[in-house]
């Protein structure tokens, strides 16, 4: 075996996420004034990728928790031009074992027949109005899921903090099961999104 092969106790399921999230002001409430920062760009990303059925991940996640577990790795990609992609700070790989509590910002994962995506509303994650918890659908194999929100957090006198909107937008690609993968300490690549996609549309009219 090649020292840079890792070989997983069990096939585990690898999630690609696209992340796009968009805050403003009322300055910027017109979508005309904003949908050019909002529109999704190819993404320089570092979180690991899916090439010729082989699967690349970072060096560093095997001193994740969870890692040697898990039944769920995320690549996790934001919609940033490419050196705030580079550099940002963010956590790309979260492993998850879906027998227990497995939540990715506004979402759970709970593992039925196969991963359910699951709303979990918070006030200051998603704004008002606020949403029920509920299942959004089922994570499959060659059917990616699109998930847009919105929500504003209102203003406040005491923290002189103003009104916040935000548009947020996830894209849930399942790119299949694996028993091994192929470490890399920097796996870049440049990615798109799926052209072809559900749609989960959760947008309320804000004003």
């Amino acid at each position: 075996m090649k020292p840079n092969v890792f070989e997983f106790k069990k096939a585990l399921r690898i999630f690609q996420v696209f992340r796009n999230i968009n805050e403003y002001g009322k300055e910027d409430k017109s979508f005309e004034d904003r949908k050019e920062k909002f529109a999704w760009k190819p993404i320089v990303s570092t979180s690991g990728y899916v090439k010729d059925h082989e699967l690349f991940l970072p060096a560093n996640i095997t001193s994740k928790p969870n890692f040697r577990e898990a039944d769920l790795i995320t690549l996790l990609d934001d919609n940033l031009p490419p050196i705030q992609s580079i550099l940002l700070t963010r956590e790309k790989n979260h492993c998850f074992k879906l027998s227990s509590m497995s939540k990715l910002d506004i979402f759970q994962l709970k593992l039925n027949n196969e991963i359910e995506l699951h709303l979990r509303y918070g006030y200051f994650e998603i704004g008002l109005p606020s949403r029920k918890d509920f299942k959004l659908c089922e994570v499959k194999v060659g059917h990616p899921v699109e998930i847009k929100i919105n929500g504003k957090t209102e203003s406040s006198l005491s923290s002189r903090r103003a009104r916040v909107f935000k548009d947020q937008v996830y894209i849930f690609e399942c790119l299949g099961d694996f028993d091994q993968c192929t470490l890399l300490e920097q796996p870049t690549i440049t990615k798109h999104i799926p052209e072809q996609r559900k749609v989960v549309d959760l947008n309320k009219r804000l004003w």
